[in-house]
């Protein structure tokens, strides 16, 4: 396993304030190390460079992270009738291939680690069994929904409760089943 980095070691106090000022986009590397030297700390120009470099690409994949879900909340916004964990599944799938894509990636981390792998796939079958039972949920309650509509029929045609014209219309309406 790789080395942790010197800048993750260092007083929180001081990586705060190193993690501000990358954020913020104001220092450059020579800067880094000075301010880090100038709140008592140690590193050097290179692992500086390293943790900057690192720091870059995960904002980068936060801030692409957040224009994704900016589309994703614009199309339910058009489209509030979509099934919002589907959506989600999907977002998840997407994150868990971008995550084993890049495990093994991370310089100062090393390759992957089996029990990072097991818990992505555990959460991948956990998905898959939820995506699987939100299925089953459908299917049984349009069944029911189909069996009462039957039923309301049956009790319109003896003349009882509600016409046949309007339970079909409601069928088809509300519900989207086709008579």
């Amino acid at each position: 396993m790789a080395q942790k980095s010197k800048i993750t070691q260092l007083d929180p106090r001081v990586r705060a304030a190193v993690d501000d000022a990358i954020r913020e986009g104001r220092a450059t590397i020579d800067e880094i190390v000075l301010l880090i030297r100038g709140m008592g700390g140690e590193a050097s120009r290179s692992s500086v460079g390293r943790y900057v470099k690192n720091a870059a690409a995960q904002l980068k994949q936060y801030r692409d992270a957040q224009e994704i879900a900016k589309a994703w909340v614009g199309r339910l916004n058009a489209q509030p009738e979509d099934d919002v964990g589907r959506m989600l599944a999907e977002m998840f799938k997407t994150l868990a291939m971008q995550t084993m894509a890049q495990l093994g990636d991370d310089e100062q981390e090393g390759p992957a680690q089996p029990m990072e792998l097991m818990l992505l796939a555990k959460a991948l079958d956990h998905l898959t069994r939820s995506q699987k039972t939100t299925v089953d949920r459908a299917v049984k309650i349009r069944e029911a929904l189909g069996a009462k509509l039957e039923q309301l029929e049956g009790e319109a045609k003896k003349g009882g409760g509600l016409d046949v014209a309007t339970i079909q219309r409601i069928r088809e309406e509300v519900y989207g089943i086709a008579a």
